[in-house]
């Protein structure tokens, strides 16, 4: 009955090896899922690496390369608007700063020759560029001037006519004939800087000369003291009108160069748009990457999640804790994951341990506060004027745009303060530039303080020039506040010597009232705006003066 205890042995030893095996074959499941999480793990975790060391980098700064460039082609056109020497100084330095801006940030970019040489053939043209503005706008100053002498053409001839009077009925009429041709000249020839295309303004000229041989018959006419007396005036007329260098030479000169001009902008511009194009592909491409390793690390997580779940049915027990830790470990990575695409701001989350996730939550929220915070200052700085520290033109632009919109149109009446600092180059002249500076802070911190903060907006609008939006402000209520606005600035008590109105700086005021349910635009109410501070200065500076009450004293 004792016999059978060396089989019982074997099977007992059988079973032990059974187990042996089972354990060894468990142990090495174990192992070889343990080595393959393992695996997976620092896969993932080379991917952040990339995603934080390479990717991310890449990409923001590929974005700020698109960023620039589009900044550059707005400071583009603002020197392409510029319509004095004063205005396209300033819009050529915001150009010159955006276009150095852009090669630093093109430099932090892997882009290919091609595209450093673009930006270099930019700089070059800007040159080329300047040169035909400057000329531009030397041509136009001497138009301007040529008009004003045909003012004073038209008063001399004026006084002929008065004082010469003819001593017959038919010198009379001549003399009156005379006089109606001469001003049908003049008055052809107003119309020569409003005259754009070289066929118009050949076919003026041929209209001119006609008049101007006509004047000259009628004055042969005339008995020889009348003539004598009207024949400098002809030749005077002739000279300023058809002369080498008189108002239709330089009317044409103008109309040539504005062509070269919008040329020279218009490829300067197709060369930024180009790059910008180049600039958008390169981040749109940087974004793609980052997805694709977006998409290969959810891809990796899925498969480490069905190993855990075949880990499970072969290794029960001890899986189960494992699966409690890779669920952990999962639900951890997916959320980063989500926060690394979405890029939000989330709060971190309330774990009791610090290990290395933690610490990759902590880097990637303060990237993510990093990230926002500069957001926030670049849209600060954009819109305000890093002198002043008031606003800038950008924000006022979307100020008045924003105020003049439909659905606000029919509220209120809506006043624009257009002001500019008398004889401030004069000012700069005598005490410098950095004066110049001090005084516009001067300037703009009393606005800040006359002005009630409430809904009004100050904003610098170049150069010595600033604006004022005042929303449900009546014409009445906004001569008021420019009336405040020049009293504080005489309380400022700046000195001037050079001025030619006070011995301190003063200031002349335009204002603009869009009336309640009209429809106007920006540019319009700008535009009586400046009108009416023209008036200003015409009639002595250190003034304010409404545009309505300009249009009633004209009607």
């Amino acid at each position: 009955m004792k016999k059978p205890l060396p089989n019982m042995r074997y099977k007992q030893l059988s079973m032990i090896k059974k187990l042996a095996i089972l354990l060894l074959v468990v142990i090495a499941l174990f192992v070889s899922v343990g080595t393959l999480l393992q695996t997976k793990l620092e896969q993932t975790q080379s991917i952040l690496n990339d995603l934080t060391s390479n990717t991310l980098p890449a990409m923001i700064n590929a974005n700020q390369s698109a960023i620039k460039s589009n900044e550059l082609l707005s400071a583009l056109e603002s020197l392409m608007s510029s319509n004095t020497p004063v205005e396209r100084r300033i819009a050529d330095v915001e150009v010159q700063k955006k276009l150095k801006e852009t090669q630093e940030q093109a430099n932090k970019v892997s882009y290919s020759q091609n595209e450093l040489r673009l930006l270099n053939t930019i700089q070059e043209e800007m040159i080329d560029l300047n040169f035909f503005i400057d000329t531009k706008l030397d041509l136009a100053d001497q138009i301007t001037k040529k008009q004003n002498e045909l003012s004073r053409l038209k008063s001399n001839a004026d006084y002929a006519f008065q004082v010469n009077i003819g001593h017959t009925d038919l010198d009379k009429k001549q003399k009156t004939a005379w006089k109606i041709a001469y001003l049908e000249v003049i008055t052809l020839a107003y119309t020569i800087e409003d005259t754009h295309r070289l066929n118009d303004l050949q076919e003026l000229q041929r209209l001119i000369e006609q008049q101007l041989s006509n004047i000259e018959l009628i004055t042969e006419k005339l008995p020889p003291s009348l003539n004598k007396r009207l024949a400098p005036l002809n030749a005077a007329i002739r000279d300023l009108l058809s002369g080498e260098k008189g108002l239709l030479s330089s009317q044409e000169r103008y109309i040539r160069i504005s062509g070269r001009t919008r040329g020279r902008e218009n490829f300067i511009q197709n060369l930024i748009s180009d790059y910008n194009k180049v600039a958008n592909q390169f981040s749109l491409n940087e974004n793609q990457k980052l997805k694709t390793k977006m998409m290969a690390l959810t891809n990796g997580m899925y498969t480490q999640e069905t190993w855990f779940v075949f880990g499970f049915v072969l290794l029960a027990a001890m899986i189960s804790l494992i699966l409690a830790l890779y669920s952990q470990v999962i639900n951890r990575l997916s959320n980063l994951t989500k926060r690394i695409h979405n890029m939000t701001a989330a709060p971190i989350l309330n774990q009791s341990s610090n290990d290395e996730i933690d610490e990759l939550f902590q880097a990637f929220d303060q990237f993510s506060d990093t990230i926002n915070k500069q957001n926030s200052l670049l849209e600060t700085q954009s819109l305000t004027d890093s002198l002043t520290n008031i606003a800038n033109r950008r924000a006022f632009d979307r100020r008045l745009a924003y105020e003049l919109s439909n659905d606000r149109t029919i509220q209120a009446d809506l006043s624009v303060v257009l002001i500019d600092v008398d004889f401030f180059k004069q000012y700069n002249d005598t005490y410098g530039h950095a004066s110049g500076d001090d005084a516009l802070q001067k300037i703009a911190m009393m606005l800040s303080h006359t002005v009630p903060n409430n809904n009004n907006l100050i904003a610098r609008y170049g150069g010595e020039e600033f604006v004022v939006i005042l929303p449900n402000k009546t014409m009445e209520e906004a001569n008021t506040e420019a009336n405040n606005i020049m009293n504080a600035i005489k309380l400022a008590n700046i000195k001037h010597s050079q001025s030619s109105v006070s011995d301190r700086i003063t200031i002349s005021i335009g204002i603009a009232t869009r009336t309640k349910g009209a429809i106007t635009d920006t540019d319009t109410l700008m535009k009586k705006a400046d009108i009416a501070l023209y008036h200003s200065k015409a009639q002595g500076r250190n003034q304010a003066s409404h545009i309505n009450d300009i249009e009633t004293d004209h009607s």
